[in-house]
């Protein structure tokens, strides 16, 4: 078995605390033991005076030396990539063809934010009194906490790192605990391209999150995670007054409309259920189909998933790997057994269906209706419900009875539906003939409702969360 134990990172050395949280590969725990500590609130305090420190030695870089510094790092993932990617899939679970396009997506995002580095543009303008001018920068917000997940563990880092460096913060990093050997990789990444002041490294769980946020050091903190978590982490912040960005998740639903073209919504419903195990915060969590095709389409969904192969992630034929860990697996089978409990038995999948270490199998339920825990409850693996209904109507009252809104999507080749859908959906993404999972690294991502708070994420939106607007009078 390898054996990696961890270390935090301050001003790019290695500080050692006594270990205290270990991660198995969830598919073989025989094959990988991660063992690493957990941050205390003295060590993030730490963390967070070095980033205020290296603050105008970022600055001083200028924005060439930043913008080539970040080309540096994407350069060096694309080089990295099978070896990240293997590991990524040994400690997350995540099959080898996803890890290998998150890895090339976290790239892409590096890239994307060197060219930003240089296309922070400000305005000039008169002033109302006579001879003035008035002139709008946008400056570093400061010290960004960012806290980040398991399951996409160097592209959900990219995009909030990227960024933040980008526009001339420092970083405060806490990573997941499922994830930090490969967190340890990225940051080593960041160090050789000239980022070893400018973003610290702290490792741990529960403890190490909770003294992020309640930080004394920070100016902003983005977060992506649970509700709960997150609900705790913005009453801290309010406190404090500090800036915030959350994602937390969705109970994302697609419409299946009974003139979609029922292959394309098969797929669509497929993947955006059941691949990454049901792992993403944009996964389809519920089916609305129109009674009239719902026998039929879900003859269909059952016969192509009964094709996925599940097994190793490191094996490049598989299509499904484990949850996370063991602890990610008693989260869902309590999800779904809560759901059993309703008096719903699952069409295939479910409690019944034992799988070994971390495997949970792809579970489908038929005739849920909105009072259903499925409704309210995200249970955030490859678990979905059908939800059968009377025309589109009925369908938009259906993936609107949520108090999420990430992600929303339908399946129709009717142009008036697919519009009204796109006008009328309560997410903050919408999808037409496309699965629910998925998002380009230059568009904005996030959602409304309990999904999101806060300034969107990626893309040129970005901006507005990791600077300050600041605006200069000056007379003639």
């Amino acid at each position: 078995m390898d054996r990696l134990v961890l270390v935090h990172r301050i001003d790019g050395r290695a500080v050692e605390r006594p270990l205290a949280l270990e991660q198995r590969n969830p598919a073989d725990p025989d094959d990988l033991l991660v063992s690493l500590p957990d941050a205390d609130a003295s060590l993030v305090e730490e963390a967070a005076a070095s980033a205020r420190a290296a603050l105008a030695p970022i600055w001083a870089m200028g924005i060439e030396t930043r913008s080539d510094a970040l080309d540096a790092v994407a350069r060096a993932l694309a080089a990295r990539t099978e070896e990240l990617a293997l590991l990524i899939a040994r400690e997350t679970g995540k099959t080898i063809r996803d890890a290998r396009a998150e890895v090339g997506r976290a790239a892409r995002l590096f890239h994307f934010f060197a060219g930003e580095t240089l296309r922070n543009i400000g305005e000039r303008f008169e002033s109302t009194r006579k001879g003035a001018s008035v002139e709008v920068t946008y400056d570093p917000v400061g010290v960004v906490g960012a806290i980040t997940p398991w399951n996409f563990p160097v592209a959900i880092p990219a995009w909030k790192i990227a960024p933040a460096l980008a526009f001339g913060n420092a970083v405060v990093w806490k990573p997941s605990e499922l994830a930090s050997a490969t967190a340890v990789v990225l940051h080593d990444i960041l160090v050789e391209a000239g980022f070893g002041h400018a973003v610290q490294l702290v490792l741990g769980g529960g403890q190490a999150g909770a003294a992020l946020s309640a930080c004394t050091g920070l100016d902003a903190l983005t977060f992506t995670g649970s509700v709960a978590t997150g609900t705790r982490i913005r009453l801290a912040a309010a406190e404090r007054g500090v800036a915030l960005q959350q994602e937390m998740g969705g109970l994302n639903g697609l419409i299946v409309m009974a003139d979609a073209d029922m292959g394309v919504a098969v797929n669509c419903a497929m993947n955006g259920a059941f691949f990454a195990a049901g792992q993403r915060c944009t996964a389809t969590s519920r089916i609305i189909v129109e009674e009239s095709v719902a026998d039929a389409f879900i003859a269909a969904l059952t016969a192509a998933t009964a094709k996925l192969k599940i097994g190793d992630p490191r094996d490049p034929a598989t299509d499904i790997g484990p949850l996370a860990a063991p602890r990610q697996k008693e989260t869902i089978a309590r999800g779904v057994a809560a759901v059993e409990a309703e008096g719903r038995n699952a069409l295939f999948g479910g409690t019944a269906d034992a799988r070994p270490h971390s495997f949970f199998a792809p579970t489908l339920f038929d005739h849920v209706p909105a009072e259903s825990v499925m409704y309210r409850e995200e249970i955030f693996g490859p678990v979905a419900g059908i939800t059968r209904v009377d025309g589109f109507e009925a369908a938009m009252d259906a993936v609107n009875a949520t108090r999420f809104g990430l992600s929303a999507g339908i399946c129709t080749t009717s142009l008036r539906h697919a519009e009204a859908f796109k006008r009328r959906a309560r997410a903050g993404m919408t999808m037409v003939n496309m699965p629910t999972a998925g998002a380009d690294y230059h568009a904005p991502f996030g959602g409304v409702g309990a999904s999101s708070h806060g300034p969107r994420e990626q893309g040129r939106s970005a901006r507005s969360f990791y600077t300050a607007t600041r605006i200069n009078y000056q007379a003639a």
